[in-house]
């Protein structure tokens, strides 16, 4: 935030770019694994994810100015890898007393039953009447149904497979005036690749029923791309020390959305049903909230240095809205903004680093960080959402390049719900995320 002078500076404070006085060029690259570790009724799941993939690429060409009051202005482009969204989820049997059936049941009261598969709910309770999960209630009412497991409850399996990321192409510009203040601008071009893949699987515990087992599978992808500005300033107070402050602007994201699922159904009798939904394909825009980044950087000679970060942002100031394309009757997702301004709240993010230096070249390094939660009281969120991050490497540093290895683990807790909130109680999903790289670069 403050330091300046590396390849982050046009994803952090694009000022930092000003203290340049030489080109780079510079790629990290290494190893992600997502573990998590689920708990819900005493029963336990876990799931590891291994993913490798280059998390930064860049180049920075500084060009020497004749004025000396501003002697050297840079250029910058970088690719950055910002979130991994790798992560697998299983648990074991987990015993319940309510059904996801329950839910389906709920939804298709008050449907004829000609009309089920085109309602709202024809991916869910459709499917369900389909897969004779749903059958006429015995008053003989059209509108009015009951479940393939009246009761007795079920034991229930749930597996989520996620995969994707969230990439950015900065183009950045930084620039010093008379080596005491320094400035930066940054436009981040955004891509967002999701998929995601949940089977919730159940067996009645009741041997009485003729149903043997059931499994409901939802399949999500979501792409899209987005734009961003980051400017920023840093100001060299003394020798010593340095101060930054940087905003992050809102991420104008225009995705597009394609959801489909899917029942399987199998009987005592050997009777097997299998029924899929059309593809709900949807576009809208997200609004991520913006940010503010205050930093200080302390210079301790040529023995090293010690940095530091803060941040803050209002996740409640996040907006889903239609796209600037869509018609006037489209969905407004008024309900979602609601939703979102009463669970979510504002973040503070703090961060802490220092790096000694070992003999001429060498260097050790050690970080740790702290998110608090984004949830407010009224979200009623179990789990501790506050996220905790450290890190440590060592690197070597000559006049004509570099190199380095780090090593970093995150950690936090998620509430996860294996269906409707109003029938079971969240389980608490651990997860950490570790993460090897190895850095090189080169003076130019």
């Amino acid at each position: 935030g403050a330091l300046g002078a590396d390849l982050s500076c046009t994803t952090g404070n694009p000022a930092g770019l000003g203290f340049y006085r030489r080109g780079d060029l510079g790629i990290t690259t290494g190893f992600a694994s997502q573990k998590t570790k689920f708990r819900i009724n005493d029963q336990l799941g876990s799931g590891n994810k291994l993913s490798g993939a280059t998390t930064n690429l860049g180049i920075a060409l500084s060009y020497p100015s004749v004025n000396p009051d501003w002697p050297v202005s840079t250029l910058a482009l970088t690719y950055t890898k910002r979130a991994n969204y790798d992560q697998s989820i299983s648990s074991e049997e987990v015993a319940l007393e309510s059904s996801l059936l329950d839910v389906f049941l709920g939804q298709a009261q008050g449907y004829q039953q000609e009309d089920l598969l085109n309602s709202t709910f024809q991916a869910t309770s459709g499917l369900a009447w389909e897969a004779y999960l749903l059958d006429p209630h015995p008053n003989n009412n059209p509108t009015e149904y009951i479940s393939a497991i009246p009761g007795g409850g079920v034991n229930t399996i749930k597996t989520i497979e996620r995969t994707g990321d969230l990439s950015e192409m900065n183009i950045a510009f930084g620039t010093g005036l008379l080596e005491t203040l320094y400035m930066g601008v940054t436009l981040g071009i955004v891509g967002v690749d999701f998929t995601e893949e949940m089977t919730h699987q159940e067996t009645p515990m009741l041997d009485s029923l003729d149903l043997s087992q059931w499994k409901f599978r939802e399949d999500r992808n979501i792409s899209g791309s987005g734009l961003n500005l980051k400017v920023g300033v840093i100001a060299t107070a003394t020798s010593w020390l340095r101060l930054g402050l940087a905003y992050h602007s809102r991420t104008f994201l225009s995705l597009t959305d394609e959801y489909s699922t899917g029942i399987e159904s199998n009987f005592k009798n050997g009777d097997r049903y299998e029924q899929f939904s059309s593809l709900n394909r949807r576009e809208y825009v997200i609004n991520t909230p913006s940010r503010w980044m205050v930093s200080a950087a302390f210079i301790l000679g040529k023995s090293g240095v010690v940095s530091a970060d803060y941040e803050y942002v209002n996740y409640a100031n996040g907006q889903l809205k239609p796209t600037s394309f869509a018609d006037s009757d489209a969905y407004d997702f008024a309900a979602e903004n609601e939703n979102l301004n009463v669970a979510y709240g504002s973040s503070h993010i703090a961060r802490v680093g220092a790096e000694f230096r070992i003999q001429r070249a060498w260097r050790v390094r050690l970080g740790v960080g702290m998110e608090t939660s984004p949830y407010t009281d009224a979200a009623q969120v179990a789990a501790d959402a506050t996220r905790y991050t450290a890190s440590t490497g060592w690197g070597y540093r000559s006049e004509k390049w570099y190199g380095s290895m780090t090593y970093r683990r995150s950690w936090r807790e998620q509430d996860l719900y294996l269906f409707s909130p109003d029938l079971v109680e969240a389980g608490k999903l651990g997860n950490t995320h570790g993460m090897v790289v190895f850095a090189v670069g080169f003076r130019l």
